[in-house]
């Protein structure tokens, strides 16, 4: 494959930026994706009025709120989303909310803490708030919270607005129940009701930071999924140590269908119920890790 010289990015300037993207979010490109890569951030150096590759990989090193780091993050993996995603997993997480429930009361604690990561717009970690009010096991006196977390602040910023277009119900095959009972249509958008708003929380984050988890609650249920795919092995490691000190000793960690992370780390050990793959944390590394801290 040949390139203008003026039109992309040389080999050098690919190599520069595929490096530095993977070294800041653990995102692999692999192969010769500089025309890939040049598609998806070209309009950034218009906009900043930059002429080159070269110039733009020393803008986003130099940009010290690592904002424009993370809008490169964003452009290279894929934000796709929308409500009940992956039903079977979603059906599974219902199910084992009466055992969460069951643990959290034997430690007299009316806590349900959730963690949805590289939320997007916002469409999963509300999913999983319209599961738990459907499923009528935390009402009255229990605190009941979900935690979003993602790179793209324009993505958080529409989560956080919780209006949506038809196309991010298309996995209900008509079935308008759902919308209809949590949301109110003003003309083409569907404006989720504020009582399934109020306890989910959005904020910015790098799943690959410890940091980022900094001050978050333990919880009982973490969902990452369809991330880890665009990670290297090395990546993957430090995102499951971020994961296992978050995550309860009981707690259960969804990550996408076509994922694993066997043979990727030892922290985690998949279950299989319902013929859904659950990850637990491995007991064993439990007492490896006991004494480090977050």
């Amino acid at each position: 494959m040949t390139y203008a010289k003026n039109d992309f990015m040389t080999g050098e300037e690919f190599a520069l930026l595929r490096d530095l993207v993977h070294d800041k979010f653990g995102i692999i490109m692999k192969g010769d994706r500089r025309l890939t890569l040049h598609t998806r951030i070209s309009h950034r150096l218009r906009i900043l009025g930059i002429a080159t590759y070269r110039d733009y990989y020393n803008y986003a090193v130099s940009d010290t709120s690592g904002e424009e780091l993370c809008v490169l993050a964003s452009h290279i993996t894929n934000n796709e989303t929308y409500f009940f995603r992956e039903k079977a997993q979603l059906e599974l997480f219902s199910g084992i909310l009466k055992d969460i429930k069951r643990r959290r009361q034997t430690r007299n604690e009316k806590e349900l803490r959730i963690l949805s990561l590289a939320s997007s717009s916002g469409e999963e970690a509300y999913s999983l708030n319209i599961i738990v009010q459907e499923n009528g096991l935390f009402a009255w006196d229990w605190d009941v919270k979900i935690v979003g977390m993602d790179l793209n602040r324009n993505a958080i910023a529409k989560a956080r607005e919780a209006s949506y277009t038809k196309s991010s119900f298309r996995s209900l095959n008509g079935d308008t129940a759902i919308v209809g009972k949590y949301f109110t249509v003003e003309g083409d958008r569907y404006i989720l009701r504020r009582s399934l708003t109020k306890n989910v929380e959005f904020m910015h984050g790098n799943i690959i930071d410890s940091g980022s988890f900094a001050g978050l609650e333990t919880a009982d249920a973490i969902f990452c999924r369809n991330v880890l795919i665009y990670m290297s092995d090395e990546a993957i490691e430090k995102v499951a140590r971020n994961f296992f000190h978050v995550l309860s000793d009981e707690g259960y960690l969804f990550i996408g269908a076509s994922e694993s992370l066997i043979q990727k780390t030892n922290l985690f050990v998949p279950e299989y119920n319902s013929g859904v793959i659950v990850y637990r944390k491995n007991a064993r590394a439990s007492l490896c890790h006991k004494g480090e801290t977050r």
